[in-house]
């Protein structure tokens, strides 16, 4: 027992001596001129150490160095690249002869970085390392063997190298911060502070590591901490996470992030891990706060990222929105393709307010990016949604009624003015250019511009600047349209063309849903074809042409009673007054059919054709699409013995043409009876208003009424009566 302890004493005598040996022989800043020379040679840059490099024994050996500075090139805005207070490094010694190399701890106090791309495109870390690398390239060939066939035996000789064990006591990086600037794109980032943490880390075992930063990116000043525990793989191939835990805040003028988080319980690639986030703030006009939560999931090889179950919900306040708040929800399935630059969602649903979605999306990258989708929903009523039903659109024209009355004359000439600007303007459709996109969407019910129609399906692709609506399908008031058109955006003016099919729709609960107007009722059949130059309202009207043919069936004309104007004029051919009869005004018809023309600015028809029991009329004319003037003449005519509308039998004028003027605007049409046109097209009843004239003046006059001269006033005044 007491030569161990007699060992004992000379190994500790031994390590004492040798410890005063090496703080009295060596000095270990005697390196420092050395060490300079190294990192020029090896950087081209240089090394300045101002501080002292001391020993250290406990707890194990190692070295301190003080204020050392990594000196930048000329020319840039900070001398140094690297700068750093002092440095604590330290090895273990004895488990060196077991081939494990025992870190102590890394301490870093007061770090800088500073890196910075000048407006002529210099970076202060271009160079770095390539005197070295020139150097090594210059051995390489200098030590070609000789003869290959050596180097191989040598290789086959030569034992493996035994595996060394690594271990790391800790990290500590304390107070460090760092710039990065770059002067071509006046981007700026400054990193004020950056604390890290890492506790004894070995490969196959868990570590805690720990961080916070707070600095400014531009105008914006953000913070973020975090924490988590990680394992580097004995192999040194991979790395897994678990307790990951992330809070991070910006603000600047405008935008204040108040806070992000993000929790995950583990990560190791080709494995599943559960995440949970959440994010509220405020950017211009828009609060919000979302929460929500996926399952994530990253291959092996890099390439494939998959989210299962993505559930995100977000409360929406601001001016930007339709409506003052919105709740959004969505939850789906998703997945990104790295070697495809593929994004896909599938299976999504998602839920703005009372409007939902649901169906699947993918989006690629590429010069032009492909968006493809099929989506689908139950209900949209986009009136509702964005405040536009009857009682809002009241109020809106009440309030716009009253402003109009408090507005002088001028303000109405300078108001009026904006309107003509903004209807020439055309809609900027550059994003055409920009996008491939094709898909479809169902709607079951849908409503917009207080029209309602149902089994909506519509498909659409846009490419190459052009937009081509392949398909509207949809049920209306009893009724179908199918439509077709497409938009090219490619010229100086974009260009369209559209045809639409409408069969067995109502006509008049459409009109009075869409523009409150019930002058017009029958089951409509109406086929479209136009095309045109110019997408701003005034081009449209001037430039489209093309035709319109429609069909409308056992329906009336509201506002005008043909039968009542055919009694009219009856009783003026026989100089009477028309009998009063209370009923309706509405003509009804059995048929309704016409072919419109459209060119110039004009809407024309010569073949409009009413048809019912009682009557027919033909009509012609035009309506101007700038203007809205409307310039009609329909030639009404009596075809049956009949009682009529209002009872009263009118087969005395079966053969009868009454001309009926319409003329006005399309707001307030006007139909007045056409006295000059009745009787030049009713000969014979001119013939007897004539005779029935001068039967009277005869009556009044007697003999002088043959006098050649009161002949000629009664022609005047019968001429002037009905011209």
């Amino acid at each position: 027992m007491k030569k161990f302890l007699y060992i004992l004493l000379a190994l500790v005598l031994v390590v004492v001596i040798g410890i005063a040996a090496l703080l009295a022989l060596v000095d270990p800043n005697q390196f420092k001129p050395l060490i300079a020379e190294q990192v020029k040679k090896n950087t081209g840059r240089e090394l300045v150490i101002n501080g002292d490099i001391d020993w250290r024994f406990f707890p194990s050996i190692g070295l301190t160095l003080g204020e050392t500075e990594f000196r930048n090139p000329d020319g840039f805005a900070e001398a140094n690249l690297v700068r750093f207070s002092n440095a604590d490094l330290s090895v273990s010694v004895m488990p060196l002869l077991s081939q494990q190399l025992e870190i102590g701890n890394v301490s870093l106090n007061d770090a800088r970085v500073f890196i910075q791309t000048r407006k002529d495109g210099v970076s202060n870390l271009d160079g770095i390392g390539a005197q070295n690398a020139a150097v090594k390239d210059s051995a390489t060939q200098d030590a070609a063997p000789a003869d290959a066939k050596q180097t191989a035996a040598q290789e086959t000789t030569a034992a493996p190298a035994s595996a060394w064990t690594i271990s790391l006591a800790g990290v500590e990086l304390v107070n460090a911060s760092a710039v990065i600037r770059d002067d071509k794109t006046g981007a700026l980032t400054d990193v004020a502070q950056l604390n890290f943490s890492l506790t004894r880390f070995a490969p196959g075992e868990w570590a805690q590591a720990a961080f916070d930063v707070q600095g400014k990116n531009g105008e914006l000043n953000f913070t973020a901490k975090g924490d988590t525990e990680l394992m580097i793989a004995p192999t040194l191939d991979g790395a897994e996470l678990k307790d990951l835990s992330l809070i991070a805040s910006a603000a600047d003028s405008v935008n204040k992030i108040e806070s992000v988080s993000l929790a995950m319980d583990q990560f190791r690639i080709g494995d599943w891990s559960a995440l949970t986030f959440s994010a509220k703030g405020q950017i211009p006009d828009l609060a919000f706060a979302a929460e929500g939560k996926a399952r994530l999931k990253l291959s092996k090889d890099f390439n494939l990222a998959q989210v299962e179950g993505l559930t995100l919900n977000s409360d929406l306040k601001g001016s930007t929105l339709p409506r003052p708040e919105m709740k959004v929800g969505l939850t789906a399935d998703a997945s990104y393709d790295v070697a495809k630059g593929l994004a896909t969602l599938s299976a999504f649903t998602t839920q703005v307010d009372e409007i939902g979605l649901d169906g699947k999306a993918s989006f690629q990258t590429a010069d032009i990016p492909v968006i493809r989708f099929d989506v689908h929903s139950k209900k949209i009523d986009l009136d509702a949604f964005l405040g536009l039903d009857t009682a809002s659109k009241k109020a809106a024209n009440d309030t716009a009624a009253n402003d109009q009355s408090t507005e002088g004359v001028a303000s109405g000439k300078q108001a009026g003015s904006t309107s003509t600007t903004d209807k020439s303007k055309e809609p900027d459709l550059s994003a055409l250019k920009t996008l491939d996109i094709a898909g479809k969407v169902a709607i079951d019910n849908f409503k917009a511009a207080n029209a309602k129609v149902s089994d909506v399906v519509t498909e659409l692709a846009v490419k190459l600047g052009v937009l081509n609506l392949k398909r509207f399908d949809a049920k209306l008031y009893g009724g179908s349209i199918n439509a077709k058109a497409t938009i090219d955006a490619n010229g100086k003016l974009p260009t369209y063309k559209v045809t639409k099919h409408i069969k067995g729709v109502q006509v008049q609960p459409l009109l009075m849903d869409v523009a409150e107007f019930e002058s017009l009722a029958g089951t409509g059949n109406i086929d479209i074809k136009v095309s045109g130059t110019g997408l701003a309202e005034a081009r449209i009207r001037q430039n489209i042409a093309g035709t319109v043919n429609i069909n409308f069936a056992d329906g009336a004309i509201y506002g005008v009673n043909v039968a009542e104007m055919i009694r009219e004029a009856r009783a003026t051919l026989k100089g009477q007054k028309a009998e009063y009869v209370k009923e309706e005004r509405k003509t009804d018809f059995s048929a309704l059919t016409s072919t419109m023309t459209l060119g110039k600015g004009v809407l024309s028809t010569s073949n409009l054709h009413l048809a019912s029991p009682l009557l027919r009329i033909d009509g012609e004319g035009q309506t101007n699409l700038v203007s809205e003037s409307i310039d009609f003449m329909v030639m009404t005519s009596v075809v049956e013995s009949s009682q009529g509308q209002g009872g009263k039998d009118i087969d005395e004028l079966k053969d009868l043409t009454v001309p009926i003027d319409v003329k006005g605007n399309w707001t307030e049409p006007k139909f007045s009876l056409n006295l000059k046109e009745l009787l030049k097209r009713n000969n014979e009843l001119e013939k007897k208003a004539e005779r029935e004239v001068e039967r009277g003046l005869k009556k009044l006059l007697g003999d002088k009424a043959d006098d050649d001269k009161v002949k000629d006033a009664a022609n005047k005044l019968l001429k002037g009566l009905f011209n």
